[in-house]
């Protein structure tokens, strides 16, 4: 009944929420952008991501977007039912001959709390410094024109109105988490819902160069599930994210499918599990992004590739964004055995 219950859960809030901030098609690989109550919340005592995406790769200066974040668990053994998580990631992004680009630095708090053997809700909060900044080495202006020619020597007339600016802004986030069955291969009935809503930009801090706008808040709701089909090898995973922010909007929904090909060895651990991923999501009205990877051991490599299916196909030749994500999860660094605590189960 509960899981019956979770499935209708996950379905209705896809329909009752039918940006631009960075944003990732593998929005499920850059958890504590998705959700500052993904902090601490995972499979594992220390996690690892490096994410890279290079959107645009037909034009001259394409969008790159580097990101590196690093969370884990803490105080994980001191209480019976709940725990924190601390997190910090960095994120980099430049496009245009200009250079425009942003720098963000985030560092996240979260609380886990295991209401009982099956479910689990979360809460997190986010402080973030951003940068702004754009190069004008290389503008033309009219100021660089005299009569018809162009003279790039001549200044452009633009000193001092584009200064690189920074600003701090708060972010929250709450999660929730169900959980039940086994993922071995002699049953492989894991069956997991989770479901989280986050608020960016809650300060609506100052954006533009001339100081004249203010940053949108951004709300972000997302689901995933993990629905292991029992007796098989094989899991589906679908999630969807959808994000609102002014008059910008963005709706990804996709599934991911593992395919295991070899189970970890429960007692000795000198053998490590070993799948296949492979799927695609789907940007509304932008691009579909098949993904295919390995996950193997404490490592996961993960690779997708954007087609664009908007009015920019014709200028970009459908060529849309590259994406690739490097995962390190160390499944059990500080683990203490026995006990009452309360663990729970994760993605």
């Amino acid at each position: 009944m509960m899981k019956k219950s979770a499935i209708i859960l996950f379905l209705a809030s896809i329909i009752s929420f039918n940006a631009q901030d960075l944003h990732f098609t593998q929005f499920y690989n850059t958890p504590m952008k998705l959700n500052p109550a993904n902090t601490g919340a995972f499979k594992g005592d220390l996690r690892v991501i490096s994410n890279y995406r290079n959107q645009w790769s037909s034009i001259e200066s394409p969008y790159k977007t580097f990101g590196f974040s690093v969370d884990l668990p803490i105080l994980k053994y001191k209480w019976k039912n709940s725990f924190l998580g601390l997190g910090l990631d960095v994120f980099n992004d430049r496009a245009g001959d200009l250079g425009f680009g942003s720098t963000q630095i985030d560092i996240t708090a979260s609380n886990i709390l295991s209401l009982n053997k099956q479910m689990t809700m979360t809460v997190g909060i986010q402080a973030t410094f951003n940068q702004y900044n754009m190069d004008m080495t290389n503008a033309m202006t009219g100021s660089q024109f005299v009569g018809s020619g162009y003279n790039p020597t001549l200044p452009t007339g633009e000193v001092g109105l584009f200064e690189p600016f920074s600003f701090f802004d708060v972010s929250t986030g709450a999660t929730w988490n169900y959980a039940s069955g086994e993922s071995n291969i002699a049953a492989n009935d894991m069956f997991i819902v989770n479901l989280g809503v986050a608020f960016f930009h809650l300060n609506r801090p100052n954006l533009e160069f001339y100081n004249l706008d203010r940053l949108y808040p951004k709300v972000i709701t997302h689901g995933s599930m993990n629905i292991g089909i029992r007796y098989f090898k094989i899991a589906l995973i679908p999630s969807y994210m959808l994000a609102f922010q002014g008059p910008q909007k963005e709706i990804v929904f996709g599934n991911l499918v593992r395919l295991k090909l070899r189970e970890e060895s429960r007692h000795t651990g000198t053998i490590s599990e070993a799948s296949l991923l492979f799927g695609a999501h789907y940007r509304f009205l932008d691009a579909i992004a098949p993904s295919f990877g390995v996950d193997f051991g404490d490592y996961m490599l993960l690779l997708s590739y954007d087609f664009n299916t908007s009015k920019l196909a014709n200028a970009t030749r459908s060529k849309g964004a590259f994406e690739l994500t490097l995962r390190y999860r160390n499944p059990e660094l500080f683990s203490k055995g026995g006990g009452s605590f309360l663990q729970p189960k994760f993605m």
